[in-house]
């Protein structure tokens, strides 16, 4: 049986001590682990999205909380959601991501990364100079 795992990226946080601190974040991910969505007792769909008869569920289910009832889960990881989120992200990087060999503006680019007209890039000068010796 799979140990704890972060609700986010499906890293094992097995190692961390229990109870699981408020302040306590994924190494792998960053997101906070002591939320809703990392809870045995949360239930998308019901009210608050709770399912503990005594809880006063948190707005943000991502979120750090102080919850009285919260209990860690094993399940908390969806690998349908994190499909869909790398999907969305890669979609995003595709529409941003310059062709190589162009510059943002579609042209070309020659061996020294200016553009075919010959004209200086001002800002990667200015980056030029402040790393040059």
């Amino acid at each position: 049986m799979a140990g704890l795992v972060c609700w986010n990226c499906g890293a094992s946080v097995e190692h961390l001590p229990r109870p699981i601190s408020r302040h306590a974040n994924c190494e792998k991910c960053f997101e906070v682990l002591h939320c809703c969505r990392m809870c045995r007792w949360y239930a998308p769909g019901r009210p608050g999205d709770c399912d503990h008869d005594r809880a006063d569920p948190p707005v943000e289910k991502e979120s750090a909380n102080f919850c009285e009832h919260f209990s860690p889960t094993k399940r908390s990881f969806r690998e349908s959601e994190a499909a869909g989120k790398r999907d969305a992200k890669n979609r995003a990087d595709a529409l941003f991501d310059e062709a190589p060999g162009e510059d943002l503006d579609g042209e070309a680019l020659d061996s020294e990364g200016d553009g075919a007209s010959g004209r200086e890039d001002p800002v990667r000068s200015r980056l030029d100079d402040l790393f040059d010796d």
